[in-house]
């Protein structure tokens, strides 16, 4: 129940609102690569491919009361949950009014105090530690009927972090929802040399608790198993790991040349179930959208798209005075210390 040849999961008005999520996500990825190839965002790591898993994650998040701890990839996570695409521009080219970091994090780094979006590390796997500690907090004090929902990709798996994160969950009973978007690839190393199993959901057995595979290209399959897991993290009835099996349709990052590890007719074959197409088919067939309004979706998630560049090109980078703010041992607005003074 819940694919895409099963009876409808969500509503009318669910169905297309995700859907125009999706369409909104990929103009703001195709404006980032757009950008990184002129050397106005300097990296980029895009979510192509994976709108689904991310945005049918999302139907089962109550934004702003659970917290989310994301990974570098989830763009469409966080603008399913609230953020705009100019806040993403803003991001992505280092702008003060980057409502992530004040133009002061690489990309990929989302965060949102109203949204409860938590920035993650850098360090591939640590935000997962950080996610059941936050979970554990919960606990502590006592707030009940919330969750942590923290994603990652299949890569992360061989982190001694993901192992501690799992074990102390699983110990615990805590009430977070790991997310696996396996997407086939470690960078450059494919699933097979990097996790010794096939689905990575069968580890979950060894942290005592449940794992599903899922359709990471069927949103309603996606949401239908977040929202179980998420009723289960929410009732203290523990963790679960949710393994969504999808593929980026574009290298890992604008640094990364997949031509040398991907072929050509495997990148081809995945485009052809780009989940976004395939999702408007299921408008079209079984909520009964005409194919116009889809193509008006698309004009319109373009339109404010340019906007949005617009914007965030003219708005000012980050004042040199402000070098100082947010680093641990300085006072915020302090101006920076003289030579004289550093050695003094």
């Amino acid at each position: 129940m819940g694919s895409d040849d099963g009876p409808p999961a969500l509503s009318a008005a669910e169905a297309l609102s995700a859907y125009t999520v999706m369409v909104q996500a990929r103009a703001v990825d195709d404006r980032l690569w757009q950008l990184s190839r002129q050397g106005r965002a300097h990296f980029v790591i895009t979510s192509a491919g994976h709108e689904a898993t991310q945005v049918g994650m999302a139907l089962a998040i109550r934004a702003g009361h659970d917290y989310v701890v994301p990974y570098y990839r989830d763009m469409a996570l966080v603008l399913a949950l609230g953020q705009t695409p100019r806040d993403l521009l803003l991001h992505a080219m280092g702008r003060a009014a980057d409502p992530a970091s004040g133009g002061r994090q690489m990309y990929g780094h989302f965060s949102s105090r109203a949204r409860r979006i938590v920035s993650g590390s850098s360090s591939v796997g640590s935000h997962l530690v950080h996610a059941v500690g936050l979970a554990f907090a919960l606990r502590i004090g006592g707030e009940r009927d919330t969750a942590v929902v923290t994603s990652f990709g299949e890569g992360a798996t061989a982190e001694g972090a993901w192992h501690e994160a799992l074990t102390i969950a699983g110990i615990q009973r805590l009430p977070v929802v790991f997310v696996c978007e396996s997407n086939q690839y470690a960078i450059s190393m494919p699933h097979h040399a990097e996790v010794p199993v096939a689905d990575v959901a069968l580890k979950a057995a060894g942290y005592g608790m449940p794992g599903e595979v899922v359709d990471g290209n069927d949103l309603r399959a996606v949401a239908l198993a977040m929202r179980r897991a998420m009723a289960r993290a929410r009732a203290d009835g523990g963790p679960t790991l949710l393994e969504c099996k999808t593929y980026r349709l574009r290298p890992h990052s604008n640094a990364d040349d997949d031509r040398r590890y991907r072929a050509a007719a495997e990148v081809d074959a995945w485009r052809a179930r780009d989940p976004i197409g395939r999702f408007g088919e299921v408008l079209v067939r079984e909520y009964g959208v005409a194919p116009a309004v889809l193509a008006q979706i698309a004009g319109q998630a373009r339109a404010e798209v340019d906007q949005a560049t617009l914007d965030a090109d003219a708005a000012p980078a980050p004042h040199p005075a402000t070098i100082a703010d947010h680093v641990f041992g300085t006072v915020a607005g302090a101006a920076p210390r003289s030579e004289d003074q550093r050695h003094a």
